[in-house]
């Protein structure tokens, strides 16, 4: 089970300060008192107004262009020495750094870097590269003008079946953590990515890489930004969900992830213990495959559900509302990574100081962390359980803040109250779900 190891945080807590059952609830509580706090004080939108922020420089000239070029180069370098520890590096994972710098570093670090400091990985994504080189290769050969920038398919389906793809990989499959395995997954996929690019144009990778649209998403709750005048601005957190656009797919792009990170609190449960016990390699995955796609099902129909209700409250569509309101589902998926992963990140992480010395496992010491020995103590089981309470809790909080944003935009104060009563049912019960879970209640 070396896969689960790496692809789940800590388990369980059996030293809370508090019962788990009491903090669920508590935090489904706080969820119901910022609503109503919403309802009574926040009368206008505010959101939009502050998403564009206030300017502290400008990236461009031969500067701009400099860094942009290293920071490809960057990005076109650590893939490639994934990729090659990943087929030719050791066996182990333990001294191959594929599987902690895939699983870890990028899965679950980028997502806490694009929630705080931006769409980082932009700057970064050798597919984008890639992309780009070969458009300007083209333009060259054939002696006409770079093909420009388009807006890929028009729709997020792609990228959702892109993420599920790799979520199926990291939480289903028997054998994730094995480096050739990586290989395997990350020349498929990256196969698909630069053949959808050579057909449908260099935009295809904006919208199709299920990673790139995460971290995206993930950065409208971000302080920091890049406006189209290409002008580093700052704002305050949570202001860019209100741009995100209604985009075809981005509901069940972000129930996918929503229910994966469910489907990885419940394997911890006793329930799932005696359904799985007895099984392993592909047995083992053919049971985890059916139990991910249940829980997608279960938290898409229950955003359904309550799209439903609303619907019925304001007279609009359901495909409307449930486009409209599709963004205010990123907070939550930034408190699910964050409940999730963050032991993962600060204890197996560490693991990282080690596999630089020696990516490909071959006995290496380049920048002499060979030695290094990783704390396990670094942070106690206490202090993850409140990490993942209160990141349940504030991600839900702000969701609904999101989500009542969008509605007053939309409707007379009391209607847009009254829509999100759904909504707030809705919110309340993955807290309390989700919190159930991970805390082993």
């Amino acid at each position: 089970m070396i896969s689960s190891l790496l692809a789940h945080g800590i388990g369980g807590r059996t030293d809370l300060p508090l019962p788990a059952w009491q903090l669920a609830w508590a935090a489904g509580f706080s969820v119901a008192i910022s609503f109503v706090a919403l309802g009574a004080f926040w009368e206008r939108p505010h959101l939009a107004a502050a998403a564009r922020g206030r300017a502290l420089w400008t990236a461009i000239g031969p500067v701009s262009r400099v860094l942009e070029t290293v920071t490809k180069l960057i990005g076109l370098f650590l893939f490639g020495v994934v990729l090659y520890a990943a087929w030719r590096g050791n066996t182990n994972f333990a001294v191959n750094i594929s599987g902690d710098a895939f699983l870890i570093w990028f899965w679950v670090g980028l997502q806490f870097v694009s929630a705080i400091f931006g769409d980082v990985w932009r700057a970064f994504n050798p597919y984008f590269t890639i992309a780009d080189s070969a458009a300007w290769v083209k333009a060259k050969v054939t002696r006409t003008e770079v093909s420009p920038i388009d807006h890929g398919v028009g729709t997020l389906w792609p990228a959702a079946i892109a993420i599920f793809a790799y979520l199926w990989y990291e939480l289903a499959y028997h054998a994730a953590a094995a480096p050739r395995s990586i290989g395997v997954f990350l020349t498929l996929y990256s196969a698909a990515m630069l053949a959808g690019a050579s057909l449908y144009g260099r935009g295809w990778v904006r919208t199709s890489d299920g990673f790139a649209v995460l971290f995206s998403k993930l950065s409208g709750m971000a302080m920091f930004h890049f406006d189209e005048d290409r002008r580093f601005r700052i704002r305050p957190p949570l202001a860019g969900i209100a741009t995100l656009p209604p985009v075809t797919g981005m509901v069940p792009f972000i129930v996918v992830v929503l229910g994966s990170t469910t489907f990885d609190g419940f394997t911890r449960s006793s329930i799932w213990f005696d359904i799985s016990k007895d099984r392993d390699g592909w047995s083992l995955t053919a049971v985890h495959t059916v139990g991910l796609l249940a829980i997608v099902l279960v938290v898409g129909l229950a955003y359904v559900f309550a799209i439903n209700v609303m619907a019925s409250v304001t007279g609009e569509s359901t495909e409307e509302l449930s486009a409209a309101f599709g963004p205010t589902l990123v907070p939550i998926a930034a408190a699910y990574a964050v409940a999730h992963y963050f032991s993962l990140l600060v204890l197996d992480g560490q693991r990282m100081f080690i596999q630089i010395s020696d990516p490909f496992g071959r006995g290496w010491d380049i920048f002499g962390t060979k030695d290094y020995a990783i704390n396990w103590l670094l942070v106690s089981p206490s202090t993850i359980a409140w990490v993942q309470t209160l990141a349940i809790a504030i991600g839900h909080v702000l969701a609904v803040a999101a989500a009542h944003d969008r509605a007053i935009t939309r409707y007379p104060h009391d209607v847009a109250v009254r829509s999100q009563y759904p909504m707030l049912g809705v919110m309340i019960f993955y807290t309390v779900a989700g919190l159930f879970l991970l805390l082993g209640a």
